[in-house]
């Protein structure tokens, strides 16, 4: 009975970590319910963070949308719009 007890208890806290990295929390508990606790939350380390509707974020937590930033003609890197120089490669840039 105890084991069970831990099981589920370790279950939650997956579901918990899970939900921190925009994924579904509940999903998450039955996969860990099922297979095991150890191999989900392994599992969720692993996958990259989800932002709100799986947008990517840059640094300051802001959206990454092609009205915000651009790629720099040089590196290729996605910069902000505003941005006078490249923070990866140090081209100087025309603000649009």
């Amino acid at each position: 009975m105890e084991i069970f007890l831990i099981w589920v208890v370790f279950a939650v806290i997956v579901a918990v970590a899970a939900s921190g990295r925009g994924r579904s929390g509940f999903g998450w508990f039955l996969l860990s319910a099922v297979i095991s606790p150890l191999l989900s939350f392994i599992l969720l380390m692993v996958l990259p963070k989800v932002g709100a509707a799986g947008l990517q974020k840059d640094e300051t937590g802001a959206a990454i949308t092609p009205e915000t930033h651009v790629r720099c003609p040089d590196c290729r890197e996605l910069v902000r719009n505003d941005a006078r120089k490249c923070k990866h490669c140090g081209t100087a840039l025309v603000p649009q």
